[in-house]
């Protein structure tokens, strides 16, 4: 099965942009841990839409307090 890659990402691909095991990736979705109407089942495939898991890697960015 083909999808646009540009706008969404297969488990492996959301792990590997995480820096997570897929495994991980499963049991964080059954935590409901990614953000509402960031994931779509399409044809049995789990399947993530690469803007909400970007906007969830810029939300989770800790402010800098430094001077450089």
């Amino acid at each position: 099965m083909e999808y646009d890659s540009k706008t969404l990402m297969d488990v492996k691909e959301v792990a590997a942009y995480l820096h997570l095991s897929p495994s991980t990736v499963y049991s964080k979705r059954a935590r409901g841990e990614f953000p509402k109407g960031s994931i779509v089942k399409l044809f049995g495939k789990l399947l993530f839409k690469r803007e909400k898991i970007e906007q969830l890697v810029e939300d989770s960015i800790e402010p800098s307090f430094g001077i450089y």
